[in-house]
């Protein structure tokens, strides 16, 4: 008994850890399906279409992006004031188009809402930053398959005012695939590359699995 409660105990606190593991990094730390969004050319939302509003747009690969203000998908160049400036060029973390937004105020959100779960979602992102004023946020929120919040944190990216393309690599990584939802909040903002993967890889296991033996060796030295 008290050695399955240990084993217990232990897969909790290993399901734990790895659900507070945010992502702020200079380029993508994980491999999956990425969204380039190349394929859009200015397609601007919200937009009136046969004088209905349409507010989202069906990115494919079960992939849908939604938003509350003004965004454009498919940007070919965005100045970012003392953060540089996006280009169509790229480099190795992002080219081609993108996202641009561009919220009048903080209450704008970004969405991206996939039609099964996913343990890990990020984004190449960069904002607009006013001179003399501080750094912007980007709120960054995980959504479980009924709107709950999962995980949240705030990501505050500052690149050089003559530069092109920078960014850094923002998301959330999940001990399960349980993520539906991955908003992006306040300001204006860039994104590129979104980078989904609903499988965890193998090295999740490994490590979950080696915290259950130690568990158990040590329950059972204990017994001994």
């Amino acid at each position: 008994m008290k050695l399955k409660t240990l084993a217990a105990a232990a897969l909790v606190m290993c399901s734990a850890a790895a659900n507070a593991n945010s992502v702020v990094a200079s380029a993508a730390t994980f491999a999956g399906t990425v969204i380039d969004f190349n394929a859009f050319d200015g397609y601007y939302l919200p937009q009136i279409d046969a004088g209905s509003l349409v507010t989202s747009l069906d990115l494919g690969s079960g992939v849908t992006l939604s938003t509350t203000a003004f965004a454009i998908v498919g940007a070919d160049n965005a100045d970012l004031n003392q953060n540089g400036a996006w280009t169509v060029v790229g480099n190795e973390n992002r080219d081609g188009n993108f996202v641009s937004t561009a919220f009048t105020n903080n209450s704008g959100s970004l969405t991206f809402s996939f039609a099964t779960g996913m343990q890990k979602v990020g984004v190449f992102a960069n904002q607009f930053q006013d001179e003399g004023k501080p750094v912007n946020s980007i709120q960054v929120t995980a959504l479980d398959r009924n709107g709950f919040v999962l995980q949240t944190f705030t990501a505050n990216i500052d690149t050089a005012a003559d530069g092109y393309d920078e960014g850094m690599f923002i998301g959330l990584e999940r001990s399960s695939a349980d993520i539906y939802s991955f908003v992006l909040t306040d300001g204006s903002f860039v994104v590129d590359n979104l980078t989904v993967s609903a499988v965890p890889e193998p090295e999740s296991f490994a490590m979950l699995l080696a915290g259950l033996l130690g568990v158990a060796a040590a329950a059972r030295r204990r017994k001994a």
